[in-house]
């Protein structure tokens, strides 16, 4: 691998991702601000959550335009990565629509759930027509630690919708902690550019590009965090990850290099059916589990640190799973 390669494909997209972050959120939280654009606590919510009430939501434009910019180029001749580009702007469309509904039109709710499944459902068609007509054995999966390929046959959409809908609510729960969403995928995208620098390095640009944009995003969302990125944001980061997966063929390795976003939707799915089974019985403090922990007397800036340090050493056992 020569030194222009892995400038052209990894180092260039990463500092320029950056950059542009940088230089978007000086502009677009004064926007926010602005236009009233910002976040509410919710009542039952932790008492130190609600100081943050007024802080300008809706910034995943801020790490997600980077990545647009910077990746589009490289688009042109790749059709791959028009894929990861159709399911990440996708899932920020629905999300942007929630968050508009939430902060713009004030109904608290949002979208409502069948409205949001329907949304989600309609971007997964357009993305299955598109890979389904572009791309070859896009649905075959490799094995973690075996190296071997699997192919569900008619089960494959099915599955994918299954893998979306998962992945999607992982990362939409991650975002609950001042940079802790934009912290753990920063090293989910280093991962994935990563293993495609290895493989093929036509679709790394993507990754590199939302690496650069998260870092530069992050700059401004650490706590205390200057803007929030919204469901907008959150959705986009689930459409990435899931296209990126299948991609490389590692579809399969999300609850492994994804494993928080794993284990922040099953504490909620436990947390939900254990009360109503129990009729009241909780078996956290509160869900998703980052509130569990700083229920727990855990800061905020620890709660990141420890789920990004977890996240780093799933991601090397990621890599060792792979059979290069």
């Amino acid at each position: 691998m020569t030194n222009e390669v892995l400038f052209k494909y990894l180092v260039g997209p990463v500092l320029a991702g950056w950059i542009l972050a940088l230089i978007a959120g000086k502009i677009i939280i004064p926007i926010l601000k602005s236009l009233g654009i910002k976040d509410s606590e919710r009542e039952e919510g932790l008492e130190s959550h609600k100081k943050k009430a007024g802080t300008p939501l809706m910034g995943g434009i801020i790490f997600l335009l980077p990545m647009l910019i910077v990746t589009i180029p490289y688009a042109v001749k790749t059709p791959k990565m028009w894929a990861v580009i159709i399911l990440t702007l996708g899932f920020y469309i629905v999300g942007f629509i929630d968050d508009y509904i939430k902060v713009v039109m004030h109904r608290n709710l949002g979208l409502r759930v069948w409205q949001k499944l329907l949304l989600q459902f309609i971007v997964m068609v357009i993305f299955v027509l598109f890979v389904n007509n572009t791309i070859e054995d896009f649905y075959s999966m490799y094995i973690p630690f075996l190296g071997t390929e699997v192919d569900l046959g008619w089960f494959n959409i099915p599955f994918l919708f299954l893998v979306a809908l998962a992945t999607t609510n992982g990362t939409n729960f991650t975002d609950g902690v001042d940079g802790l969403c934009g912290s753990v995928t920063a090293v989910v995208a280093t991962f994935f550019a990563i293993v495609a620098m290895m493989t093929t390095s036509e679709i790394t640009p993507v990754s590199a590009a939302l690496l650069g944009g998260l870092l530069g995003y992050l700059y401004y969302n650490v706590y205390p965090g200057k803007v929030y990125m919204g469901d907008g944001g959150s959705l986009a980061i689930g459409g990435y990850v899931v296209a990126i997966s299948y991609l490389t063929g590692l579809t399969l390795w999300i609850p492994i290099v994804g494993i928080i976003y794993a284990v922040e939707v099953i504490s909620v799915v436990m947390q939900v059916g254990y009360f109503k089974i129990t009729h009241g019985k909780r078996i956290f403090r509160m869900a998703p589990i980052h509130h569990h922990f700083e229920k727990g007397g855990w800061s905020e800036t620890r709660v990141v640190n420890a789920f990004t340090t977890v996240t780093v050493i799933a991601a090397l056992i990621g890599l060792i799973a792979i059979k290069w």
